[in-house]
């Protein structure tokens, strides 16, 4: 069997989640479909390999995987860092009036008391 086809024989291997060398629900990606076939990491080369990268990543995306390029990673972080850095920042504001609210009902506690003598 040829290099090719073993890696082919592995990713349908990994599509239906019988690999072999690999445990079950491994990721689908070039890396682990490198290794299924027996091969090291990195092995998969997009110059020798293109028809086979494709397949690899439209059964990642059957398999409701994301394959994202490194640009929309970083894109996708700086989006969820922004949300969260929002979120922060209306919780530190929130935070700032209940201790506003918290301290003036301690001031008028102690007033109440200062003046009843209780």
């Amino acid at each position: 069997m040829s290099a090719l086809n073993d890696y082919y024989a592995a990713l349908e291997r990994l599509k239906v989640n019988k690999p072999i060398i690999l445990p079950k629900g491994s990721a689908i990606n070039n890396d682990m479909v490198a290794m299924e076939a027996g091969r090291k990491r990195g092995s998969i080369k997009k110059s020798r390999h293109a028809a086979l990268i494709e397949a690899i990543e439209l059964a990642a995306q059957a398999a409701g995987q994301n394959v994202l390029s490194p640009a929309q990673r970083i894109e996708q972080a700086k989006t969820k860092t922004k949300a969260v850095k929002s979120d922060y920042e209306q919780l530190k504001e929130d935070y700032e009036k209940l201790l506003e609210k918290c301290n003036s009902l301690l001031l008028e506690n102690f007033e109440f008391k200062k003046t009843h003598q209780i």
